[in-house]
């Protein structure tokens, strides 16, 4: 039983924790990640990707990961 209780609280963490930002380079614009193409092959479902493109689009100057962010809410 101690392993099976075990299991729940781990898996219960892994629940909780927010996903992780998948844009990784922390100094990558918005432009310069628009133009390497990395929005083509998002992690993310349609509807997310396609909202953090926009953004990314409107606000080029911004660090990708802070639109991802802002975008996925982690």
């Amino acid at each position: 039983m101690p392993r099976l209780a075990l299991l729940a609280a781990v898996a219960g963490l892994l629940l909780a924790a927010p996903a992780g930002a998948r844009i990784t380079d922390r100094e990558l614009s918005c432009a310069d990640w628009l133009k390497s193409g990395a929005h083509r092959k998002s992690e993310y479902a349609a509807p997310v990707a396609n909202k953090i493109k926009a953004f990314c689009t409107a606000n080029p100057r911004m660090k990708a990961i802070d639109a991802e962010m802002t975008m996925t809410g982690d």
